[in-house]
């Protein structure tokens, strides 16, 4: 609450204008009986203390009513005064200051003379109502100034909030001038561009102010754009959003947000499902290769070199690449991957470098950010990159070499700090000697290398990956299976494993869906699996029908489109019309 001490100066001149209509003396005291106001006899003792003669102030405080001494010296009241008997004083009039039922003051008309005494004894009760509407006033202005000191502690409370706000704020008028703008904001801009009086065109392009402004003609009009700030340090790519802020009457104003892109990516890269978090904890297996990856891992995680996952589809190439991403120092960062076979080459170009709007026929208005962007400060996969066209690898190499991109209809660079971790199952040696591969992006990418051994090369990792599988469907499909037969767990080693630790999962969530008690047996194997005898168990070698198993679990493998028979004849090391040939042949469809 507000002291009565914050309207001293109030209180004065409350105080002075009663004396000088009603030519009696005033004075006005706190809580404390500290005399704040005085008028005659009394000015020279304000802010001196009242507490060895104000004790019908005393009483007042205490019992929050009004009391007319008519005998001053005489009265009860006065018993503990040293003057008492010789009091100067002839009549008194002491009204409470009243704030929220509690009295913070007291205030007082006193006469010196009988003159004064008997003009208030014959209108008293007209003085005490005066004299109690003047307390009110007092009162009031004591409410108003603690409304005043709230509004300004909130408002001061509300712009720190708004200063730890990291994305810069700044509010316009209808007619784009700008009216307040947070800490954020001031670091991005220079002292002379942004003040309250500057207006949004010294600070952005005619196109993206004139969008600003828009969104202050509809309620529900919200724009988001973006913009490239040169800002004190440097040239920054930013999110601006701007929306109207509607009041009583309406939208008066607009706000206008600021968020570095980067920051952005490294939001949605925490939020993100896409962020797995593997760990290289996650790379399982007990075999020297998995054991040699881990620990080659955890010391390629510390630097900014470009790292070539190399190994067949299912391997876990994604895994270990996250793997590594998130055990480096860009683990805040965004890791964007892309599959450079899924994606045709039309479009894969505008997936990594992204474009401006108009760039094209069809093109989004806005324009979009490309995976190197999205990237920034983190991590880019580029899964299969050995599927590349050569136009694509030289930009690529380009962007390496020059860490900057260009978007597809952009005239100005753009500055990239991203770390590439590249992976392919294709020969890239035969490739570069084909003319299929870029030799110069070859040594770019090759700079860390890292292999995967297929899973038949590595089958002491079963044990422990079958484990790891089973352990996650118990959870998923609510089953109990602990133990794995002997037949089974032969019927797994047995096994080719063309899809390698995919195709592994894939069995086993197939065996879990089918088991209903704690244990795995080879009644609950694919049929795939079923189909193929255990070499133990089979004295028969027939080269036809081992080559019709081969092409069969690489045919399932790679998939039935052409991209996957493709795949397939490169993995058996034929042409794709010899493939055509066989698949015809053993009736493989």
């Amino acid at each position: 609450m507000v002291e009565l001490m914050a309207v001293k100066d109030y209180a004065q001149q409350i105080a002075e204008a009663i004396a000088t209509v009603v030519k009696i003396d005033v004075e006005v005291a706190d809580h404390n009986l500290m005399r704040i106001a005085g008028t005659g006899r009394y000015h020279k003792g304000v802010g001196q203390s009242m507490d060895r003669q104000g004790y019908i102030y005393q009483e007042v405080l205490r019992t929050g009513h009004q009391f007319v001494i008519e005998t001053p010296g005489n009265h009860p009241l006065c018993a503990p005064c040293k003057a008492r008997g010789n009091c100067s004083e002839k009549y008194e009039v002491v009204s409470p200051i009243n704030v929220d039922d509690k009295a913070v003051g007291a205030i007082g008309l006193i006469c010196f003379n009988e003159t004064q005494a008997k003009l208030i004894q014959e209108n008293q009760q007209s003085y005490l109502i005066f004299l109690t509407k003047m307390a009110e006033t007092i009162a009031l202005k004591m409410k108003e100034q603690e409304f005043l000191a709230g509004l300004v502690s909130a408002n001061h409370y509300l712009n720190s909030i708004i200063d730890c706000l990291e994305e810069g704020l700044i509010t316009v008028d209808l007619e784009g001038n700008v009216l307040h703008y947070n800490q954020a904001a001031k670091r991005l801009f220079s002292a002379n561009l942004l003040t309250p009086r500057s207006h949004l065109k010294s600070l952005f392009i005619p196109q993206i102010v004139a969008d600003i402004l828009r969104a202050g003609t509809n309620v529900n009009e919200v724009v988001e754009r973006e913009v490239h700030l040169e800002t004190k340090k440097n040239r920054v790519q930013m999110i601006l959003r701007a929306l109207p802020i509607d009041g009583e009457e309406g939208v008066k104003s607009i706000g206008v947000t600021l968020r570095p892109f980067d920051e952005i990516g490294r939001i949605v890269h925490r939020l993100s499902l896409q962020d797995a978090g593997y760990t290289i904890d996650d790379i399982l297996g007990v075999s020297d290769t998995v054991c040699q990856i881990r620990e080659r891992a955890k010391v390629v995680a510390a630097s900014k070199s470009t790292v070539l996952i190399r190994g067949e589809s299912g391997t876990g190439k994604e895994m270990l690449a996250r793997s590594i991403h998130n055990l480096s120092s860009r683990q805040q960062g965004m890791f964007m991957a892309i599959n450079c076979t899924a994606i045709p080459e039309t479009l894969l170009e505008s997936e990594l470098f992204g474009y401006e709007e108009g760039a094209f026929t069809g093109a989004r208005k806005g324009g979009k950010i490309g995976k190197f962007e999205l990237a920034n400060k983190g991590t880019l996969f580029l899964d299969e990159i050995g599927d590349m066209p050569l136009f694509l690898q030289a930009k690529i190499l380009r962007v390496l070499q020059e860490r900057q991109i260009e978007r597809i209809g952009g005239i100005a660079p753009i500055p990239v700090d991203v770390r590439v971790i590249a992976a392919t199952h294709r020969n890239l040696e035969e490739m570069m000697a084909k003319g299929e591969f870029r030799e110069d992006l070859y040594y770019r990418i090759n700079v860390i290398p890292i292999d995967i051994k297929p899973l038949r090369d590595r089958k002491e990792d079963l044990q422990i990956l079958s484990e790891h599988f089973i352990k996650g469907f118990n959870q998923q499909l609510n089953k109990e299976v602990r133990f794995i037969s002997d037949g089974f767990r032969q019927r797994l080693f047995d096994y080719g494993w063309p899809g390698n630790v995919r195709e592994l999962q894939n069995i086993m969530e197939y065996a879990m869906n089918l088991a209903k008690d704690a244990t795995l047996t080879e009644e609950h194997l694919s049929p795939r699996l079923k189909k193929i005898e255990s070499q133990a168990e089979s004295n028969e070698f027939n080269l036809e029908k081992v080559e019709r198993e081969t092409i069969m679990r690489c045919y399932q493998a790679f998939g039935t489109g052409v991209q996957g028979k493709e795949r397939a004849a490169k993995a058996l090391g034929i042409g794709i019309a010899t493939l055509y040939r066989k698949l015809a042949r053993y009736n493989i469809e």
